[in-house]
């Protein structure tokens, strides 16, 4: 990994020590129309895990993040995945997608739907004035897991 990506990843989980509490309170709003935080146990280690990551609406019940880290492959395998999006505690059942040409087909999606500027923000080298050419995407897809999350609200107990 560039050594600048390194550092943002060092920056990012330095600001979640401050981050994740404002986005589980009730002062979550300047934070949350970009931000969630993801819940979720390992299947190996049974630890708890729970952290601020980006995200972008999908479909009515799913959202997209993106990561150039490693643990998105252990939501393949993790239990009790869950996400506070907005305020709202949701069950989420992740899409980890790791085949390259499904990332491109889904860059591509994404940079029609959002549109370029949105697409220029995941950082990973997509132009942000026009719809991106095919090599783009494909370079761009290289460098990130994408995620699918469906959410469920949350059902309290009786």
């Amino acid at each position: 990994m560039p050594d600048s990506q390194d550092r943002l990843a060092r920056l990012f989980a330095a600001a979640s020590i401050i981050i994740r509490p404002l986005l589980l309170s009730r002062l979550h709003r300047p934070l949350s129309s970009q931000l969630m935080v993801l819940d979720y146990t390992g299947a190996r280690s049974g630890h708890r895990y729970s952290f601020p990551i980006g995200y972008f609406t999908w479909d009515e019940d799913q959202v997209l993040a993106f990561s150039s880290r490693r643990w998105p492959a252990a939501l393949r395998t993790a239990r009790d995945i869950q996400v506070v999006l907005r305020g709202q505690t949701y069950d989420a059942a992740p899409e980890v997608i790791s085949v390259q040409e499904d990332k491109v087909t889904l860059l591509a999606a994404f940079a029609r739907r959002k549109g370029p500027r949105t697409a220029k923000r995941l950082m990973l080298g997509l132009p942000g004035n026009r719809q991106p050419s095919a090599s783009e995407l494909e370079a761009a897809a290289t460098k990130t897991t994408i995620l699918r999350f469906r959410l469920a609200p949350v059902t309290p107990c009786r």
